[in-house]
């Protein structure tokens, strides 16, 4: 009985890497990804933005319209591109990545980023995906506003929410 647990514990882990290095596993940025690999990779990221950002002080203030407006126009900048804009998915952020990029302006509300996990995810990227570190492009404060809009912007103050609206 025992013997056949630990042989269980092997062999499938052998088939699995021979299943991956005969090249049966897709490797192209456009099909669906199975749900199980999505759901996986998806709870391993937050998770781990979660571990990182533990303990990390924002030293913006979140409600600050004037910080919040200055986000808006760096996410519009340098994150609009992949992310999409206020009304629209981005035409090839959305599509053709792997795994996909968020489209902030349409995930739901409890899926959005606290600031302190969109910040390390913008300071130190996000690897196996095309996330891109913006430390030592942006500053640390920059990097905050731009976290700070992302995870406020389903609930944005009039001015910033007419400012992100209003660009298309």
């Amino acid at each position: 009985m025992i013997l056949a647990f630990v042989a269980g514990l092997l062999v499938l882990p052998v088939i699995l890497a021979v299943v991956a290095l005969v090249g049966w596993l897709p490797s192209d940025a456009v099909s669906q990804p199975p749900g199980l690999e999505q759901a996986i990779g998806e709870g391993a990221l937050d998770a781990s933005l979660g571990r990182r950002a533990k303990g990390l002080h924002n030293p913006v203030n979140s409600s600050d319209t004037a910080a919040l407006l200055a986000g808006e126009k760096l996410f519009r900048q340098n994150c609009a591109g992949c992310h999409g804009g206020a009304h629209a998915d981005s035409s090839w952020g959305a599509r053709n990545f792997y795994p996909r990029v968020p489209q902030f302006w349409r995930v739901e509300e409890d899926d959005v980023p606290a600031p302190q996990e969109a910040f390390v995810a913008i300071r130190d990227g996000v690897r196996y995906s095309g996330m891109g570190a913006w430390n030592g492009m942006l500053s640390e404060r920059q990097m905050w506003q731009v976290a700070n809009f992302v995870s406020r912007m389903h609930h944005l103050p009039p001015d910033v929410a007419h400012a992100w609206q209003a660009r298309k």
